[in-house]
């Protein structure tokens, strides 16, 4: 059985993925991967991140799936095993730009107080309603979220050797933060194939469009779909 190690944006948990576990079964095992992050006064780079993320991986026919900073991370852990020796099967990269995009990206957001940059945040819809609403939820997000984005934003791409396994992106069809040139560019970070789609909504298709996501990854992992469903 495959193992789908699922990885969050910025400021998510997990639990996000939650659902997947039983949508995507069977034949697939979900396993929703929370990242290291920066805290205590401490610093990390993305790059010790993914290699945190990737000492969580058992490494007999898995696959990863992240989406925005959690693809960022996904590709950054699938280089750390690919060079070990155990190439994941096929990388979903979901909302995110290629890697030396994303790094090179405007770094400022972080270094806004805290009223600023969650402002900010909810602007660019990185924020679930129900947190812009209430003071507390947002007090509670926030460490996470300045954390993950001190990661995106400190982010040094370095050149390296392309992956070995197929790489499968999607952007939201309206998604500000990614266009369709640049989501194809995935191909540049790979030795195989690449498959680019568009699904319905914004820079959260998971809210959105899970079944088409859903469909592609048992597509793509040549995993067929339930009779029943």
């Amino acid at each position: 059985m495959t193992t789908l190690y699922c990885l969050v944006h910025a400021g998510g948990t997990p639990a996000g993925y939650r659902s997947w576990i039983k949508d995507l079964s069977p034949g697939l095992k979900v396993v929703p991967v929370q990242h290291p992050r920066p805290g205590g006064g401490t610093s990390m780079t993305l790059q010790a991140s993914a290699r945190g993320v990737a000492e969580q991986v058992g490494t007999e026919d898995y696959a990863f799936f992240g989406h925005s900073l959690g693809a960022v991370i996904a590709f950054e852990a699938a280089r750390v095993l690919t060079q070990g020796g155990a190439p994941p099967r096929r990388l979903f990269a979901c909302g995110s730009a290629v890697p030396p995009v994303e790094s090179a990206r405007a770094r400022d957001l972080r270094l806004l107080p805290d009223r600023e940059f969650l402002d900010e945040i909810a602007r660019l819809g990185g924020l679930p309603p129900a947190v812009i609403a209430d003071a507390e939820l947002r007090h509670e997000f926030l460490p996470g979220l300045r954390a993950d984005y001190t990661l995106a934003e400190t982010y040094d791409y370095q050149e390296g050797p392309p992956l070995t396994c197929p790489i499968s992106a999607f952007r939201g069809r309206t998604d500000p933060h990614v266009d369709l040139a640049g989501l194809r560019r995935w191909h540049e970070h790979t030795e195989d194939d690449t498959v680019v789609r568009e699904v319905p909504g914004g820079h959260f298709p998971l809210q959105h469009a899970s079944l088409f996501l859903h469909r592609a990854i048992r597509k793509d992992l040549d995993i067929d779909l339930p009779a029943h469903r």
